[in-house]
Protein backbone atom coordinates (compact mmCIF):
# COMPACT_ATOMS: atom_id res chain seq x y z
CA UNK A 1 0.00 0.00 0.00
CA UNK A 2 1.47 3.47 -0.90
CA UNK A 3 1.55 5.83 2.21
CA UNK A 4 0.24 8.68 0.66
CA UNK A 5 -1.86 10.01 -1.52
CA UNK A 6 -1.92 11.89 -4.64
CA UNK A 7 -4.64 14.42 -3.74
CA UNK A 8 -7.91 14.30 -5.80
CA UNK A 9 -9.10 17.56 -8.08
CA UNK A 10 -12.44 16.93 -8.22
CA UNK A 11 -14.66 19.22 -10.60
CA UNK A 12 -18.38 18.62 -9.69
CA UNK A 13 -20.23 19.08 -6.42
CA UNK A 14 -22.64 15.91 -5.59
CA UNK A 15 -26.46 16.26 -6.87
CA UNK A 16 -27.80 16.77 -3.84
CA UNK A 17 -26.26 19.87 -3.30
CA UNK A 18 -26.95 21.55 -6.78
CA UNK A 19 -29.92 23.06 -5.61
CA UNK A 20 -28.71 24.68 -2.59
CA UNK A 21 -26.35 26.31 -4.64
CA UNK A 22 -28.55 27.55 -7.84
CA UNK A 23 -30.87 28.45 -5.70
CA UNK A 24 -28.55 30.63 -2.85
CA UNK A 25 -28.53 33.89 -3.59
CA UNK A 26 -28.10 34.48 -0.17
CA UNK A 27 -25.89 31.60 1.19
CA UNK A 28 -24.19 32.43 4.02
CA UNK A 29 -22.35 31.37 7.68
CA UNK A 30 -23.00 33.41 10.53
CA UNK A 31 -19.44 33.14 11.75
CA UNK A 32 -16.24 30.68 11.55
CA UNK A 33 -15.89 27.52 11.52
CA UNK A 34 -17.89 26.62 14.48
CA UNK A 35 -17.24 22.94 14.11
CA UNK A 36 -14.17 22.95 15.65
CA UNK A 37 -12.94 22.49 19.11
CA UNK A 38 -14.87 21.63 22.30
CA UNK A 39 -18.04 23.39 20.28
CA UNK A 40 -17.85 21.44 17.13
CA UNK A 41 -17.28 17.52 17.96
CA UNK A 42 -20.76 16.48 18.63
CA UNK A 43 -21.44 17.82 15.04
CA UNK A 44 -21.22 14.79 13.56
CA UNK A 45 -19.45 11.97 12.20
CA UNK A 46 -16.49 10.03 14.47
CA UNK A 47 -15.33 12.97 17.69
CA UNK A 48 -13.15 12.58 20.64
CA UNK A 49 -15.87 14.27 22.47
CA UNK A 50 -16.39 15.00 26.39
CA UNK A 51 -17.84 17.60 28.39
CA UNK A 52 -14.69 18.68 29.75
CA UNK A 53 -13.21 22.44 29.62
CA UNK A 54 -10.51 22.90 26.50
CA UNK A 55 -7.23 23.58 28.28
CA UNK A 56 -5.37 26.07 26.15
CA UNK A 57 -0.98 25.34 26.02
CA UNK A 58 0.83 21.74 25.82
CA UNK A 59 2.09 20.23 22.75
CA UNK A 60 1.70 16.97 20.83
CA UNK A 61 4.56 14.47 18.85
CA UNK A 62 3.50 13.02 16.16
CA UNK A 63 4.58 10.60 13.28
CA UNK A 64 4.83 11.54 9.48
CA UNK A 65 5.40 8.66 7.07
CA UNK A 66 6.67 11.27 4.13
CA UNK A 67 8.60 14.22 4.09
CA UNK A 68 6.58 17.13 3.16
CA UNK A 69 6.65 17.51 -0.58
CA UNK A 70 5.13 21.39 -1.25
CA UNK A 71 4.22 24.05 0.91
CA UNK A 72 2.78 26.60 -1.60
CA UNK A 73 -1.31 26.06 -1.67
CA UNK A 74 -0.72 26.77 -5.29
CA UNK A 75 1.43 23.98 -5.90
CA UNK A 76 0.73 21.15 -3.56
CA UNK A 77 -1.53 18.35 -4.34
CA UNK A 78 -1.28 15.27 -2.55
CA UNK A 79 -2.29 14.92 1.02
CA UNK A 80 0.79 14.93 2.70
CA UNK A 81 1.27 18.51 1.85
CA UNK A 82 -2.26 19.02 2.45
CA UNK A 83 -2.21 18.07 6.06
CA UNK A 84 0.32 20.93 6.65
CA UNK A 85 -1.39 23.49 4.58
CA UNK A 86 -4.33 23.08 6.29
CA UNK A 87 -2.48 24.37 9.84
CA UNK A 88 -0.84 27.30 7.76
CA UNK A 89 -3.48 28.74 5.61
CA UNK A 90 -7.26 29.33 5.11
CA UNK A 91 -9.32 29.56 1.90
CA UNK A 92 -12.46 31.16 1.31
CA UNK A 93 -14.55 27.94 2.53
CA UNK A 94 -14.66 24.91 4.11
CA UNK A 95 -16.23 22.02 5.34
CA UNK A 96 -18.24 21.92 8.86
CA UNK A 97 -16.28 19.56 10.90
CA UNK A 98 -16.90 15.54 9.48
CA UNK A 99 -20.07 17.43 7.48
CA UNK A 100 -19.95 17.82 3.60
CA UNK A 101 -21.30 21.42 4.48
CA UNK A 102 -19.83 24.30 3.35
CA UNK A 103 -19.60 27.23 5.15
CA UNK A 104 -17.39 30.18 5.57
CA UNK A 105 -13.82 30.55 6.51
CA UNK A 106 -11.77 33.96 5.25
CA UNK A 107 -15.14 34.74 3.63
CA UNK A 108 -17.84 35.38 6.46
CA UNK A 109 -20.67 34.70 4.01
CA UNK A 110 -21.30 34.81 -0.24
CA UNK A 111 -24.47 35.95 -2.53
CA UNK A 112 -24.83 34.22 -5.88
CA UNK A 113 -26.67 35.64 -8.54
CA UNK A 114 -30.13 34.19 -9.58
CA UNK A 115 -28.26 32.78 -12.92
CA UNK A 116 -25.73 31.06 -11.03
CA UNK A 117 -23.01 32.79 -12.04
CA UNK A 118 -21.62 36.08 -9.75
CA UNK A 119 -20.50 35.21 -6.40
CA UNK A 120 -20.11 37.59 -4.31
CA UNK A 121 -17.81 36.66 -1.16
CA UNK A 122 -18.20 39.45 1.87
CA UNK A 123 -14.18 38.77 3.63
CA UNK A 124 -13.73 38.40 7.23
CA UNK A 125 -12.21 41.29 8.70
CA UNK A 126 -9.66 41.89 11.26
CA UNK A 127 -7.73 38.98 9.81
CA UNK A 128 -4.66 39.07 10.02
CA UNK A 129 -0.68 36.98 8.68
CA UNK A 130 0.76 35.52 10.65
CA UNK A 131 3.79 38.50 10.28
CA UNK A 132 0.90 40.81 11.16
CA UNK A 133 0.14 42.04 7.37
CA UNK A 134 -3.61 42.47 7.41
CA UNK A 135 -5.80 39.61 5.08
CA UNK A 136 -8.01 41.47 1.99
CA UNK A 137 -9.83 40.63 -0.47
CA UNK A 138 -7.05 41.33 -2.54
CA UNK A 139 -4.88 38.61 -1.07
CA UNK A 140 -7.33 35.88 -3.08
CA UNK A 141 -6.83 37.93 -6.29
CA UNK A 142 -2.70 37.57 -6.19
CA UNK A 143 -3.17 33.33 -5.44
CA UNK A 144 -5.15 33.19 -8.57
CA UNK A 145 -3.64 34.90 -10.46
CA UNK A 146 -0.08 32.59 -9.22
CA UNK A 147 -2.23 29.71 -9.75
CA UNK A 148 -2.97 30.90 -13.63
CA UNK A 149 0.21 31.45 -14.24
CA UNK A 150 1.48 29.24 -16.19
CA UNK A 151 5.37 30.08 -16.06
CA UNK A 152 5.10 30.05 -12.66
CA UNK A 153 8.58 28.84 -11.74
CA UNK A 154 9.92 26.65 -10.58
CA UNK A 155 6.97 24.98 -11.40
CA UNK A 156 3.10 25.67 -12.22
CA UNK A 157 0.18 25.43 -10.91
CA UNK A 158 -1.41 21.60 -11.14
CA UNK A 159 -5.27 23.56 -10.25
CA UNK A 160 -5.05 26.19 -12.99
CA UNK A 161 -7.67 23.86 -14.60
CA UNK A 162 -10.03 24.14 -11.90
CA UNK A 163 -10.54 27.99 -12.41
CA UNK A 164 -10.31 28.46 -16.15
CA UNK A 165 -14.60 29.14 -15.69
CA UNK A 166 -13.98 32.12 -14.09
CA UNK A 167 -14.30 34.72 -17.07
CA UNK A 168 -11.28 36.09 -18.26
CA UNK A 169 -9.14 33.11 -16.80
CA UNK A 170 -8.32 31.02 -19.96
CA UNK A 171 -6.83 34.36 -21.35
CA UNK A 172 -4.59 35.35 -18.61
CA UNK A 173 -3.62 31.32 -18.51
CA UNK A 174 -2.82 31.57 -21.94
CA UNK A 175 -0.85 34.85 -21.70
CA UNK A 176 -3.19 37.55 -23.49
CA UNK A 177 -4.66 39.68 -20.96
CA UNK A 178 -2.70 40.88 -18.01
CA UNK A 179 -5.23 40.66 -15.39
CA UNK A 180 -8.36 38.43 -14.90
CA UNK A 181 -11.36 40.32 -15.79
CA UNK A 182 -13.95 37.98 -13.78
CA UNK A 183 -12.47 39.24 -10.53
CA UNK A 184 -13.31 42.03 -8.71
CA UNK A 185 -12.60 44.16 -5.27
CA UNK A 186 -15.31 46.51 -4.82
CA UNK A 187 -13.16 47.36 -1.57
CA UNK A 188 -10.70 45.53 0.79
CA UNK A 189 -13.60 43.56 2.16
CA UNK A 190 -15.61 42.57 -0.98
CA UNK A 191 -14.33 39.55 -3.52
CA UNK A 192 -16.47 39.24 -6.68
CA UNK A 193 -16.14 36.42 -9.14
CA UNK A 194 -17.80 36.25 -12.19
CA UNK A 195 -18.14 32.37 -13.78
CA UNK A 196 -18.60 32.00 -17.75
CA UNK A 197 -21.33 29.21 -16.92
CA UNK A 198 -22.86 28.45 -14.04
CA UNK A 199 -20.73 25.77 -11.89
CA UNK A 200 -22.66 23.83 -9.00
CA UNK A 201 -20.08 22.37 -7.56
CA UNK A 202 -17.68 26.03 -7.72
CA UNK A 203 -17.94 26.39 -3.68
CA UNK A 204 -16.26 23.32 -3.42
CA UNK A 205 -13.41 23.83 -5.52
CA UNK A 206 -12.88 26.99 -3.11
CA UNK A 207 -13.18 24.65 -0.30
CA UNK A 208 -9.91 23.02 -1.33
CA UNK A 209 -6.21 24.40 -0.69
CA UNK A 210 -5.16 26.17 -4.00
CA UNK A 211 -7.02 29.63 -3.32
CA UNK A 212 -5.95 30.03 0.08
CA UNK A 213 -4.83 33.25 1.55
CA UNK A 214 -1.07 34.75 0.71
CA UNK A 215 0.27 38.01 0.67
CA UNK A 216 2.27 39.19 -1.57
CA UNK A 217 4.96 41.33 -0.38
CA UNK A 218 6.13 38.11 2.15
CA UNK A 219 6.10 35.65 -1.82
CA UNK A 220 8.33 38.09 -3.38
CA UNK A 221 10.66 39.27 -0.45
CA UNK A 222 11.62 34.67 -0.23
CA UNK A 223 10.34 33.66 -3.46
CA UNK A 224 8.34 31.14 -4.69
CA UNK A 225 11.26 28.30 -4.15
CA UNK A 226 11.36 28.68 -0.61
CA UNK A 227 7.53 29.11 -0.31
CA UNK A 228 7.32 26.18 -1.89
CA UNK A 229 9.82 24.25 0.56
CA UNK A 230 10.69 26.36 3.94
CA UNK A 231 9.21 29.69 4.23
CA UNK A 232 5.09 29.38 4.12
CA UNK A 233 2.86 32.20 5.84
CA UNK A 234 -0.72 32.21 6.16
CA UNK A 235 -3.63 33.29 8.22
CA UNK A 236 -4.19 29.86 9.88
CA UNK A 237 -3.95 28.53 13.40
CA UNK A 238 -0.15 27.56 13.22
CA UNK A 239 3.36 29.08 11.48
CA UNK A 240 5.13 26.67 10.23
CA UNK A 241 8.65 26.90 12.38
CA UNK A 242 10.59 24.61 10.22
CA UNK A 243 10.13 22.26 7.71
CA UNK A 244 13.23 19.39 6.72
CA UNK A 245 13.52 15.86 5.50
CA UNK A 246 13.09 14.98 9.14
CA UNK A 247 10.96 16.87 11.22
CA UNK A 248 8.62 19.51 10.33
CA UNK A 249 7.76 21.81 13.36
CA UNK A 250 4.39 23.98 13.63
CA UNK A 251 3.53 26.45 16.58
CA UNK A 252 0.98 28.45 17.86
CA UNK A 253 -0.14 31.71 15.41
CA UNK A 254 -0.36 34.44 18.14
CA UNK A 255 -2.28 36.52 15.19
CA UNK A 256 -5.34 33.67 14.81
CA UNK A 257 -8.72 35.27 14.61
CA UNK A 258 -10.63 32.32 15.12
CA UNK A 259 -11.90 31.68 18.91
CA UNK A 260 -14.23 28.62 20.15
CA UNK A 261 -17.49 28.65 21.63
CA UNK A 262 -16.35 30.06 24.86
CA UNK A 263 -14.18 32.71 23.62
CA UNK A 264 -11.11 31.12 24.17
CA UNK A 265 -8.32 31.78 21.09
CA UNK A 266 -7.19 28.97 19.21
CA UNK A 267 -5.68 26.62 18.72
CA UNK A 268 -5.30 25.40 22.01
CA UNK A 269 -1.94 23.86 21.67
CA UNK A 270 1.43 25.49 21.41
CA UNK A 271 3.21 23.08 19.30
CA UNK A 272 3.11 20.72 16.91
CA UNK A 273 5.91 18.09 16.04
CA UNK A 274 5.80 15.90 12.99
CA UNK A 275 8.76 13.63 13.09
CA UNK A 276 9.46 12.17 9.35
CA UNK A 277 10.01 8.70 9.89
CA UNK A 278 9.05 6.57 7.34
CA UNK A 279 9.47 2.32 9.37
CA UNK A 280 5.80 1.43 9.91
CA UNK A 281 6.67 -0.51 12.62
CA UNK A 282 8.17 2.56 14.82
CA UNK A 283 4.69 4.56 13.64
CA UNK A 284 2.96 1.85 15.30
CA UNK A 285 5.27 1.26 18.36
CA UNK A 286 5.64 4.93 19.11
CA UNK A 287 1.71 4.98 19.36
CA UNK A 288 1.48 2.21 21.25
CA UNK A 289 3.84 3.45 23.83
CA UNK A 290 2.04 6.78 24.02
CA UNK A 291 5.07 8.58 22.45
CA UNK A 292 2.59 9.97 19.90
CA UNK A 293 -0.84 11.32 20.06
CA UNK A 294 -2.55 9.51 17.37
CA UNK A 295 -2.15 8.00 13.55
CA UNK A 296 -4.40 9.04 10.57
CA UNK A 297 -4.77 8.44 7.10
CA UNK A 298 -3.64 11.82 6.45
CA UNK A 299 -0.43 11.38 8.76
CA UNK A 300 0.70 7.63 8.08
CA UNK A 301 -1.11 7.41 5.14
CA UNK A 302 -3.21 4.35 3.46
CA UNK A 303 -6.03 3.31 6.26
CA UNK A 304 -4.11 5.06 8.93
CA UNK A 305 -2.68 2.06 10.60
CA UNK A 306 0.67 0.41 9.28
CA UNK A 307 -0.30 -3.33 8.29
CA UNK A 308 1.99 -4.94 10.05
CA UNK A 309 0.13 -3.44 13.38
CA UNK A 310 -3.47 -3.89 12.27
CA UNK A 311 -3.99 -7.46 13.48
CA UNK A 312 -2.21 -5.76 17.14
CA UNK A 313 -4.15 -2.87 17.42
CA UNK A 314 -7.83 -3.99 16.21
CA UNK A 315 -7.52 -7.59 18.37
CA UNK A 316 -6.52 -5.47 21.81
CA UNK A 317 -9.28 -4.27 24.03
CA UNK A 318 -6.67 -1.52 25.31
CA UNK A 319 -5.80 -0.44 21.53
CA UNK A 320 -9.02 -0.89 19.49
CA UNK A 321 -11.85 1.19 21.62
CA UNK A 322 -9.17 4.20 21.20
CA UNK A 323 -9.67 3.83 17.03
CA UNK A 324 -12.40 5.64 14.79
CA UNK A 325 -13.39 4.66 11.67
CA UNK A 326 -14.67 6.21 8.19
CA UNK A 327 -15.07 5.60 4.56
CA UNK A 328 -11.91 7.40 2.76
CA UNK A 329 -13.63 7.81 -0.66
CA UNK A 330 -10.15 6.72 -1.77
CA UNK A 331 -8.62 4.13 -4.15
CA UNK A 332 -5.09 2.80 -5.09
CA UNK A 333 -4.75 1.65 -8.72
CA UNK A 334 -1.65 0.71 -10.83
CA UNK A 335 -1.75 3.25 -13.67
CA UNK A 336 -0.81 1.97 -17.50
CA UNK A 337 1.28 4.69 -19.23
CA UNK A 338 -0.53 4.61 -22.96
CA UNK A 339 1.67 7.25 -24.42
CA UNK A 340 3.12 6.17 -28.10
CA UNK A 341 7.03 6.33 -26.92
CA UNK A 342 8.42 7.06 -23.62
CA UNK A 343 11.92 8.46 -23.35
CA UNK A 344 12.44 8.30 -27.29
CA UNK A 345 11.79 4.61 -27.21
CA UNK A 346 8.10 2.41 -28.33
CA UNK A 347 6.25 2.27 -25.07
CA UNK A 348 4.75 -1.24 -25.52
CA UNK A 349 1.99 -0.45 -23.19
CA UNK A 350 0.60 1.65 -26.34
CA UNK A 351 -0.72 -1.80 -27.37
CA UNK A 352 -4.10 -2.86 -25.56
CA UNK A 353 -3.60 -6.40 -25.82
CA UNK A 354 -0.39 -6.17 -23.32
CA UNK A 355 -2.51 -3.66 -20.98
CA UNK A 356 -5.65 -6.18 -20.99
CA UNK A 357 -2.86 -9.78 -20.17
CA UNK A 358 -1.45 -7.05 -17.26
CA UNK A 359 -5.56 -6.99 -15.91
CA UNK A 360 -6.09 -10.83 -16.35
CA UNK A 361 -2.42 -11.40 -14.83
CA UNK A 362 -3.36 -9.28 -11.40
CA UNK A 363 -4.90 -11.07 -8.18
CA UNK A 364 -5.84 -8.27 -6.41
CA UNK A 365 -6.92 -10.78 -3.42
CA UNK A 366 -3.35 -11.08 -3.09
CA UNK A 367 -3.25 -7.12 -1.98
CA UNK A 368 -6.26 -7.42 0.40
CA UNK A 369 -4.24 -9.96 2.01
CA UNK A 370 -1.22 -7.84 2.49
CA UNK A 371 -2.96 -5.46 3.61
CA UNK A 372 -4.63 -7.87 6.30
CA UNK A 373 -8.03 -7.36 5.16
CA UNK A 374 -8.05 -3.75 6.67
CA UNK A 375 -9.26 -2.78 2.64
CA UNK A 376 -11.43 -4.43 0.34
CA UNK A 377 -10.64 -4.98 -3.52
CA UNK A 378 -12.19 -2.43 -6.29
CA UNK A 379 -12.97 -3.60 -10.30
CA UNK A 380 -13.33 -0.11 -11.54
CA UNK A 381 -11.84 2.96 -10.82
CA UNK A 382 -13.63 4.59 -8.40
CA UNK A 383 -14.64 3.05 -4.78
CA UNK A 384 -18.05 1.96 -4.52
CA UNK A 385 -19.52 4.34 -1.83
CA UNK A 386 -19.40 6.95 -4.78
CA UNK A 387 -22.80 7.58 -6.63
CA UNK A 388 -22.20 6.04 -10.62
CA UNK A 389 -20.26 3.36 -9.02
CA UNK A 390 -21.19 0.73 -11.81
CA UNK A 391 -22.70 -2.47 -10.26
CA UNK A 392 -22.86 -4.64 -13.38
CA UNK A 393 -19.88 -3.59 -15.85
CA UNK A 394 -20.39 -4.81 -19.65
CA UNK A 395 -18.35 -8.08 -20.28
CA UNK A 396 -15.71 -6.14 -21.80
CA UNK A 397 -15.09 -4.55 -19.10
CA UNK A 398 -14.71 -7.33 -16.70
CA UNK A 399 -11.21 -9.19 -15.54
CA UNK A 400 -11.06 -12.27 -13.81
CA UNK A 401 -7.42 -13.43 -12.57
CA UNK A 402 -7.17 -15.54 -15.60
CA UNK A 403 -3.28 -16.30 -15.85
CA UNK A 404 -3.47 -18.64 -19.00
CA UNK A 405 -5.13 -15.89 -20.90
CA UNK A 406 -2.57 -13.61 -19.59
CA UNK A 407 -0.30 -15.32 -21.41
CA UNK A 408 -1.83 -15.72 -24.60
CA UNK A 409 -2.76 -12.05 -24.51
CA UNK A 410 0.93 -11.19 -24.24
CA UNK A 411 2.05 -13.31 -27.17
CA UNK A 412 -1.17 -11.57 -29.34
CA UNK A 413 0.58 -8.52 -28.67
CA UNK A 414 3.70 -9.11 -30.49
CA UNK A 415 5.58 -10.47 -27.26
CA UNK A 416 6.25 -14.21 -27.91
CA UNK A 417 9.14 -14.15 -25.76
CA UNK A 418 8.08 -11.70 -23.15
CA UNK A 419 8.77 -7.69 -22.90
CA UNK A 420 10.20 -5.57 -19.99
CA UNK A 421 8.40 -2.67 -17.99
CA UNK A 422 9.54 0.05 -15.47
CA UNK A 423 7.43 0.49 -12.66
CA UNK A 424 7.36 3.28 -10.05
CA UNK A 425 6.48 3.61 -6.95
CA UNK A 426 7.03 5.00 -3.27
CA UNK A 427 10.25 3.60 -1.06
CA UNK A 428 7.70 2.32 2.03
CA UNK A 429 8.13 -1.23 3.15
CA UNK A 430 4.19 -1.67 2.79
CA UNK A 431 4.67 -0.55 -0.97
CA UNK A 432 7.33 -2.69 -1.36
CA UNK A 433 5.68 -5.87 -0.87
CA UNK A 434 3.11 -5.65 -2.88
CA UNK A 435 5.20 -4.10 -5.40
CA UNK A 436 7.00 -7.79 -5.09
CA UNK A 437 3.64 -9.03 -5.41
CA UNK A 438 2.97 -7.50 -8.55
CA UNK A 439 6.29 -8.40 -9.92
CA UNK A 440 5.97 -11.98 -9.20
CA UNK A 441 2.30 -12.10 -10.81
CA UNK A 442 3.55 -10.38 -14.02
CA UNK A 443 6.46 -12.97 -14.17
CA UNK A 444 4.13 -15.75 -14.03
CA UNK A 445 2.35 -14.43 -17.39
CA UNK A 446 5.66 -12.82 -19.17
CA UNK A 447 6.30 -9.64 -18.18
CA UNK A 448 9.73 -8.79 -16.76
CA UNK A 449 9.02 -5.87 -14.23
CA UNK A 450 11.78 -3.21 -13.13
CA UNK A 451 11.04 -1.33 -10.02
CA UNK A 452 12.25 2.05 -9.39
CA UNK A 453 11.42 2.64 -5.57
CA UNK A 454 11.97 6.48 -4.21
CA UNK A 455 10.81 8.91 -2.01
CA UNK A 456 7.23 10.66 -2.63
CA UNK A 457 8.48 13.92 -3.77
CA UNK A 458 10.72 11.91 -6.01
CA UNK A 459 7.32 9.57 -7.14
CA UNK A 460 5.28 12.82 -7.92
CA UNK A 461 7.65 14.20 -10.18
CA UNK A 462 8.18 11.22 -12.31
CA UNK A 463 4.39 10.41 -12.37
CA UNK A 464 3.23 14.09 -12.73
CA UNK A 465 5.39 14.13 -15.76
CA UNK A 466 3.65 11.71 -17.98
CA UNK A 467 6.65 9.57 -17.98
CA UNK A 468 6.52 6.76 -15.69
CA UNK A 469 5.66 3.88 -17.59
CA UNK A 470 4.07 1.83 -14.78
CA UNK A 471 3.10 3.06 -11.46
CA UNK A 472 1.47 2.41 -8.16
CA UNK A 473 -0.46 5.41 -6.85
CA UNK A 474 -3.67 5.96 -4.74
CA UNK A 475 -6.74 8.75 -5.29
CA UNK A 476 -8.27 10.49 -2.21
CA UNK A 477 -11.40 12.63 -2.87
CA UNK A 478 -11.78 16.13 -2.82
CA UNK A 479 -14.78 15.39 -2.69
CA UNK A 480 -17.40 12.74 -2.83
CA UNK A 481 -18.31 12.84 -7.09
CA UNK A 482 -17.93 10.72 -9.79
CA UNK A 483 -16.15 13.38 -12.01
CA UNK A 484 -13.15 13.85 -9.07
CA UNK A 485 -12.05 10.42 -10.25
CA UNK A 486 -13.50 10.17 -13.66
CA UNK A 487 -12.86 13.27 -14.84
CA UNK A 488 -9.39 13.84 -13.13
CA UNK A 489 -7.83 9.96 -14.37
CA UNK A 490 -9.44 10.05 -18.27
CA UNK A 491 -10.03 13.73 -19.39
CA UNK A 492 -7.41 14.44 -22.04
CA UNK A 493 -7.47 18.60 -20.37
CA UNK A 494 -6.07 16.70 -17.15
CA UNK A 495 -2.25 15.22 -19.36
CA UNK A 496 -0.22 14.96 -17.69
CA UNK A 497 -0.15 16.24 -14.04
CA UNK A 498 -3.89 14.32 -13.02
CA UNK A 499 -4.30 12.08 -16.17
CA UNK A 500 -0.64 10.59 -15.63
CA UNK A 501 -1.56 7.21 -17.86
CA UNK A 502 -1.66 10.09 -20.86
CA UNK A 503 -5.37 8.66 -21.49
CA UNK A 504 -6.87 10.34 -24.45
CA UNK A 505 -10.15 10.04 -26.15
CA UNK A 506 -12.73 12.56 -27.82
CA UNK A 507 -15.96 10.65 -27.49
CA UNK A 508 -14.90 10.24 -23.84
CA UNK A 509 -13.98 13.80 -23.68
CA UNK A 510 -17.08 14.30 -24.78
CA UNK A 511 -19.25 12.46 -22.08
CA UNK A 512 -16.82 14.22 -19.10
CA UNK A 513 -17.61 17.50 -20.20
CA UNK A 514 -21.23 16.96 -21.14
CA UNK A 515 -21.62 15.09 -17.18
CA UNK A 516 -19.73 18.08 -15.89
CA UNK A 517 -22.94 20.72 -15.68
CA UNK A 518 -25.78 18.37 -16.39
CA UNK A 519 -27.94 19.05 -13.34
CA UNK A 520 -30.11 15.68 -13.32
CA UNK A 521 -28.24 12.87 -11.67
CA UNK A 522 -29.62 9.90 -14.11
CA UNK A 523 -28.27 11.14 -17.23
CA UNK A 524 -24.31 11.75 -15.03
CA UNK A 525 -24.91 8.28 -13.79
CA UNK A 526 -25.21 6.89 -17.52
CA UNK A 527 -22.55 9.14 -18.94
CA UNK A 528 -20.21 8.07 -16.03
CA UNK A 529 -21.10 4.53 -16.72
CA UNK A 530 -19.93 5.12 -20.47
CA UNK A 531 -16.86 6.42 -19.54
CA UNK A 532 -16.24 3.35 -17.06
CA UNK A 533 -17.01 0.62 -19.33
CA UNK A 534 -14.94 1.96 -22.02
CA UNK A 535 -11.89 2.66 -20.15
CA UNK A 536 -12.14 -0.20 -18.36
CA UNK A 537 -12.33 -1.91 -21.11
CA UNK A 538 -9.16 -0.77 -22.42
CA UNK A 539 -7.47 -1.50 -19.81
CA UNK A 540 -5.97 2.07 -19.12
CA UNK A 541 -5.19 1.11 -15.18
CA UNK A 542 -5.90 -1.34 -12.71
CA UNK A 543 -7.92 -0.98 -9.83
CA UNK A 544 -6.72 -2.28 -6.88
CA UNK A 545 -8.59 -1.82 -3.57
CA UNK A 546 -10.06 1.06 -1.80
CA UNK A 547 -9.84 2.05 2.20
CA UNK A 548 -11.40 2.28 5.26
CA UNK A 549 -9.98 5.40 7.36
CA UNK A 550 -8.63 4.68 10.85
CA UNK A 551 -7.89 6.83 13.32
CA UNK A 552 -5.68 6.17 16.72
CA UNK A 553 -6.44 8.40 18.82
CA UNK A 554 -5.07 8.60 22.86
CA UNK A 555 -7.24 8.81 25.22
CA UNK A 556 -5.72 12.33 26.51
CA UNK A 557 -6.19 14.21 23.78
CA UNK A 558 -9.63 15.81 23.21
CA UNK A 559 -11.50 17.63 20.56
CA UNK A 560 -10.71 15.69 17.76
CA UNK A 561 -12.83 14.25 14.92
CA UNK A 562 -12.59 12.45 11.77
CA UNK A 563 -13.52 13.51 8.30
CA UNK A 564 -12.52 12.20 4.64
CA UNK A 565 -12.16 15.33 3.19
CA UNK A 566 -10.49 17.81 5.50
CA UNK A 567 -7.50 16.87 7.44
CA UNK A 568 -6.47 16.26 11.17
CA UNK A 569 -8.10 19.62 12.96
CA UNK A 570 -5.37 20.32 14.88
CA UNK A 571 -6.83 23.61 15.54
CA UNK A 572 -9.51 22.23 17.88
CA UNK A 573 -6.82 19.85 20.00
CA UNK A 574 -6.02 20.10 23.29
CA UNK A 575 -4.42 17.45 25.72
CA UNK A 576 -5.12 17.18 29.49
CA UNK A 577 -3.01 19.33 31.52
CA UNK A 578 0.56 19.20 32.27
CA UNK A 579 0.58 16.28 29.71
CA UNK A 580 3.17 16.79 26.46
CA UNK A 581 4.17 14.26 24.08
Amino acid sequence: MSTSWKKGLATVASISMIGVLLAGCGTSNGGGNSAGGASNTASGGTSTSDNSKPVEGGSITLDLTQAVPDLDPAVAFDTTSAEIEQQVYEPLVTYKGSTNDIIGDLATDWNVSQDGKTYTFHIRKGVKFSNGDPMTAKNFVYQLQRILDKKMQPKPSPGASFFLNITGAQAYYDGKAKSISGVSTPDDYTLVIQLDKPEQFFLKILAMPFLSATDPSFVNKVGNAAFDTTKAMGTGPFILQSNGQNKVVLVKNPNYWQKDSQGNQLPYLDKVTMNVNNNPELDSMHWEQGQTAFMSPWLIGGDGIPTVAYPTIMNSPKFSKLVMKEPMNSMYYIGLNVKKTLDGKPNPLSNVKLRQAIEYGFDRSQYVKLENGADKAVNEPMPDSIEGFVKNLDPSAQYTYDPAKAKQLVKDAGFPNGVTLDMWNTNQSTSKKEDQAFQAMMQAIGIKINLHEVTFKDFLTKAMSGDAQVFFSGWNQDYPDASDFLNTFFNSNQIPENNMTNYSDPQVDQWLNAAEFNASASDRDNLYAKVINKVMSEAIFVPTTETVGHWCVQPWVHGFYTSNITYDPMAYIWVDPGHNS
